[in-house]
């Protein structure tokens, strides 16, 4: 026992009981842990600090050498002065020139020299393209104009169908079995099926719709006493004039 309190009272043993484990790298407690991110983070702040105020302090250097007009110590300014040169004045042999500088732009992006013109000239191309187009667009009351003659054509057709529809039945009453017109009668299957080569021009490629639908409309009234409007086989043409409002779609 006496050896035993001898050996934990020795110096040696006080010492090494009493030194903290510092092994670089070796993080023991959560404490430790907490400090060492705030050193981190501290020292990472101080160099974005430290980066900052240097690219500050250089565009101030910069900025104060820009607007710090240059003297005779400047070798081109001195040989400017032996020439005749006076400042204040436009240089040249009349003192016509330039008075000031030309001005300093940097340039601090990778981008090509000629990038900032092709894109002002493509600004400018696209102003004109855009410029043409509405020029060339109909206007509004163009744009309606072209609407309602689409419309009237498709209500044309479709009374220059049921025209021909009725010439066909009432000419073949009459035991006429040719129509008076090519465009008199609907088409048959066949004459629109057909692959062969026009050897002249039809009538009805000539003729518009509505030329058309007027000259099969006149013959029905004239033939037949018959409006396709009213839809009506009138007496005679004396019932047909007295009755019926008119020969066009508008009189209806």
């Amino acid at each position: 026992m006496i050896v035993l309190s001898l050996l934990i009272n020795h110096p040696l043993c006080i010492y090494f009981s009493t030194v903290k484990d510092v092994r670089p790298g070796l993080l023991l407690t959560h404490e430790q842990q907490r400090l060492h991110n705030q050193m981190k983070k501290r020292r990472e702040c101080q160099l974005i600090n430290k980066a900052t105020s240097s690219k500050e302090l250089e565009e101030q250097q910069r900025q104060e050498g820009l607007e710090k007009a240059i003297d005779s110590t400047n070798k081109g300014f001195s040989l400017l002065q032996k020439m005749g040169y006076k400042p204040g004045l436009g240089i040249g042999k009349n003192n016509s020139g330039i008075v000031e500088p030309i001005g300093i732009v940097l340039k601090s992006d990778r981008k090509g020299l000629g990038r900032e013109a092709a894109l002002k000239q493509i600004r400018e191309m696209k102003k004109s393209i855009i410029r043409n187009k509405r020029s060339a667009e109909p206007s509004v009351c163009e744009y309606r104009e072209r609407r309602a003659q689409e419309a009237a054509e498709k209500l044309d057709l479709l009374d220059l169908l049921r025209c021909q529809r009725v010439c066909r039945q009432m000419d073949l009453k009459q035991d006429i079995q040719e129509a008076s017109e090519k465009f008199f009668w609907p088409k048959q299957v066949s004459e629109v099926d057909t692959n062969e080569p026009k050897q002249e021009e039809d009538e009805e490629d000539v003729i518009s719709i509505n030329g058309q639908l007027e000259i099969l409309n006149f013959y029905l009234r004239q033939t037949y006493n018959y409006c396709v409007y009213c839809g009506i086989v009138y007496d005679d043409e004396t019932d047909l004039m007295e009755e019926c409002p008119g020969p066009n779609r508008q009189d209806h």
